[in-house]
């Protein structure tokens, strides 16, 4: 009875590893929104869901980290330390690995971390296996950290002003950001081709896009308009994000 029960119950297509807001950084214990962060004890952390991936590589697809793989630190030079604290020990991950950019993430220049992290652009797609892609967000694409005479700076400009910070708009903080109209048209051209083919996407990125999925301030700057370049509401697809911590 046993034996017929276990038969019956569906295997994973397949499996593959999170990580979520390391933000290490060599720096006393903070704390936010009630909660202590123990940015020290991260690279031990870290280590051990290596060390759990790596034993179990057999049954991973790949491993995802979801940004903020550090918090930043007082200088540039403390911050580039404690990144490659971080990146010595992701480089053991012996599985396949994606990566996205974070808001902490941009403590660093984006092309240093692009770089070192062998990430293909802010934001990508990338085959799994047949009838699965993995799509890759950068929800600070409009954001004000960019220099003043880039698109996506005057795009975050003039979305402050549409929605400027307040109560009335509390996913408007200057930490968080959006995802600019040129990646909106990207993913819904995606998701087009992804129905006419048939695949399925896992969809990821650092801030959460639907609402109620979190608390309202850590969502995507533009959640509610931004979902419209989804287009397509009938395609079903998880989606990995994190950016709130607990």
């Amino acid at each position: 009875m046993a034996d017929s029960q276990s038969a019956s119950v569906p295997q994973p297509l397949f499996s593959f590893g999170v990580v979520a807001d390391v933000q290490y950084a060599d720096k006393d214990n903070g704390e936010y929104e009630s909660r202590i962060q123990r940015y020290r004890e991260a690279p031990n952390k870290l280590q051990e869901a290596v060390n759990t991936f790596n034993s179990v590589k057999q049954d991973l697809l790949f491993a995802l980290t979801l940004g903020d793989i550090i918090d930043g630190n007082t200088t540039l030079e403390k911050t580039r330390a404690d990144f490659h604290v971080i990146l010595e020990i992701l480089c053991k991950l012996d599985v396949p690995t994606c990566h996205l950019l974070g808001n902490h993430c941009l403590s660093l220049p984006r092309d240093e971390v692009l770089k070192a992290l062998n990430m293909p652009a802010r934001y990508y797609q990338t085959d799994l296996k047949a009838g699965w892609k993995l799509v890759v967000l950068d929800s600070m694409d409009m954001s004000l950290n960019w220099p003043e005479d880039t698109e996506n700076y005057k795009a975050a400009a003039d979305f402050l002003k549409a929605y400027p910070l307040g109560q009335a708009n509390p996913q408007m903080s200057l930490w968080n950001g959006g995802i600019g109209s040129v990646q909106l048209s990207w993913l819904a051209a995606l998701l087009k081709d992804a129905e006419r083919d048939v695949v399925k996407l896992i969809v990821a990125g650092h801030h959460p896009v639907v609402g109620g999925s979190a608390l309202t301030t850590h969502l995507v700057w533009n959640h509610q308009e931004g979902l419209r370049g989804f287009g397509l509401a009938h395609i079903q697809f998880p989606a990995c994000r994190w950016h709130l911590c607990w």
